[in-house]
């Protein structure tokens, strides 16, 4: 799950490192200004792609693409930990009562699913 930048197309504008939630784009090289995205730590939300000027960002071979973020019910203990790790504010409801995904709000990052304790959130590629 994760994007790669082609370095030919890549012009250093630094707006993917801006935009991306996580962090993730880094400079590759500080001469050059040319970014990098490390494939571990990369989440597949697609957010640095869609902002990038050059067409530079794309997915990786093998990249699957989040269709859906979904909270079940019966496992969701209402403990917050997802509202407060999502960079979008996405999950919303009561404390100690299920949780839902505002899917107005979700980008499709799947940050709340490793976070949840009870595996509560269920990611659909």
């Amino acid at each position: 799950m994760a994007y790669i930048i082609d370095n030919e197309l890549c012009v250093g504008c630094g707006a993917c490192a801006y935009e991306c939630l996580f962090n993730v784009p880094q400079p590759a090289d500080w001469k050059k200004k040319k970014y990098t995205i490390d494939a571990e730590k990369c989440l597949g939300c697609g957010q640095c792609e869609q902002i990038c000027p050059n067409g530079a960002i794309s997915p990786a071979p093998g990249h699957r693409e989040i269709i859906s973020v979904i909270i079940d019910e019966e496992k969701c203990i209402g403990c917050t930990l997802c509202k407060r790790n999502c960079p979008a504010e996405a999950p919303y409801g009561e404390v100690k009562k299920p949780f839902r995904i505002d899917e107005s709000k979700c980008f499709r990052c799947g940050f709340c699913a490793s976070k949840c304790p009870k595996k509560a959130i269920d990611v659909v590629y």
